[in-house]
């Protein structure tokens, strides 16, 4: 298991990485950030199983941290650490769809319960039944990418949870399921921008997935580097050239 610790106060965030390596399930793996810029950085190349975060930092708080860590897709397990024991902030927690919120100071019993929670989550190495999901979720996406896809309806379509259908596209794929899903759209975009010159940037857009072209392009130019409409040009330049 890979966990990232987050708080903006050194001494704090020093004592919150010994907590949890002491009482953390075996295996394991730790990292921290002093702020919510740092954790994206690192969780980019990190993929943590789980974040437990300070709320008042600066720059960005932890509800910030986690809305921008959910829409890029790079975690999506969340532990709240405050040191402020007000009704609103566990409200604003429990919206942000966290996995537990715990006050300061730490609790080593109720942190050790916790991360044993997630642990059972995640999909084991052992699971005998690991690659037959990992082999049925992606060959749903494959026939469905043009689809409303999301964590919850593969969830809901295949009888697993969440959280685990998550951690097994990083183990099965090294990546994250918003990743992996732009990425295979985006692909098949490519193709039909090739092949299908009378169809619109709009239109490809919608068969793919995408409701806007505004979004389409957006997410295109990210994972292509270009515009739809510059890719299409650039093909047809190179067919058209002796």
């Amino acid at each position: 298991m890979k966990i990232l610790i987050v708080d903006d106060e050194p001494l704090i965030l020093n004592g919150l990485v010994k907590i949890v390596r002491e009482v953390a399930p075996t295996g394991t793996e730790i990292r921290d950030a002093l702020n919510a810029p740092e954790a994206l950085e690192t969780m980019k190349g990190y993929m943590p199983d789980v974040t437990i975060t300070d709320i008042n930092m600066p720059e960005k708080n932890g509800f910030e941290l986690i809305e921008e860590a959910r829409l890029e897709g790079l975690c999506d397990r969340f532990i709240i650490l405050t040191g402020y024991d007000e009704f609103e902030y566990v409200r604003q927690a429990l919206r942000s769809g966290v996995v537990d919120y715990l006050l300061k100071p730490l609790d080593k019993a109720e942190i050790a319960a916790l991360l044993g929670r997630v642990k059972q989550e995640l999909p084991a190495a052992s699971d005998s039944e690991y690659s037959r999901h990992a082999e049925r979720i992606l060959a749903y996406m494959q026939a469905n990418y043009m689809n409303d896809l999301s964590l919850d309806h593969l969830a809901d379509r295949m009888n697993l949870h969440p959280n685990y259908i998550s951690s097994l596209f990083k183990k099965e794929t090294g990546d994250t399921f918003v990743n992996y899903l732009n990425a295979l759209r985006i692909r098949e975009a490519q193709k039909l921008l090739k092949t299908q010159p009378h169809l619109t940037v709009c239109a490809i857009g919608q068969q793919v997935g995408y409701d806007t072209k505004h979004y389409f392009t957006k997410v295109f130019k990210k994972y292509a580097g270009t515009t739809p409409g510059a890719y299409r040009e650039g093909e047809q330049r190179e067919e058209n050239e002796p």
